[in-house]
């Protein structure tokens, strides 16, 4: 059940997410991120939460919002499969762009196809990034490693390219790692 749950969840931010990012290499490969952008969310990560939940007390829509301030986007909405832990943001025209946090999946678990998917870091944490994990043009999905059993999801999806979106989401992940409790 978890696992369909965590599909399931993976699949709304991938079809919630209108984008452009970038990685082209397979898993085994190291894929880097294009370069840092500017941000006007705090820089600093926020020290590690207590107990099993690494995620206690942050809000995946205020992640959202931080991250996308002064970019037009609407205030981020909670997720229709685990509003609990995942909401998107989505500019008409532009990109859907969501966030997961799960304290209950690997960064490297539940990959549709792996044939899609490249291994490498965001900072200096374990990630992989899945071109059109869902089978969708212009999507692209980043699964941040926070704890053994923790994750961070960012997806974007749009109307651009694939490539695009990689692009879009590999710059949006920095911004959110740097939000992310230590692990």
């Amino acid at each position: 059940m978890t696992r369909v749950r965590l599909r399931a969840t993976v699949l709304t931010l991938a079809t919630l997410t209108l984008a452009l990012s970038a990685c082209d290499s397979k898993v085994g490969g190291t894929p880097q991120a294009a370069g840092t952008p500017s941000s006007s969310a705090p820089t600093t990560a926020p020290s590690a939460a207590t107990g099993d939940n690494p995620f206690a007390g942050m809000n995946p829509c205020t992640v959202i919002d931080q991250v996308m301030a002064g970019e037009g986007f609407p205030a981020a909405t909670p997720g229709t499969v685990d509003s609990a832990r995942s909401c998107a943001s989505n500019k008409p025209g532009d990109a859907n762009v969501g966030v997961a946090l799960q304290d209950n999946a690997g960064y490297d678990q539940n990959i549709p196809d792996p044939s899609k998917a490249s291994t490498g870091h965001v900072g200096k944490r374990n990630a992989i990034i899945e071109r059109e994990g869902i089978g969708a043009v212009g999507q692209c999905t980043i699964s941040i490693e926070v704890k053994p059993n923790s994750r961070a999801l960012v997806s974007v999806s749009g109307n651009g390219t694939t490539q695009e979106a990689c692009d879009r989401v590999t710059a949006i992940a920095i911004k959110v790692e740097k939000l992310l409790p230590a692990g």
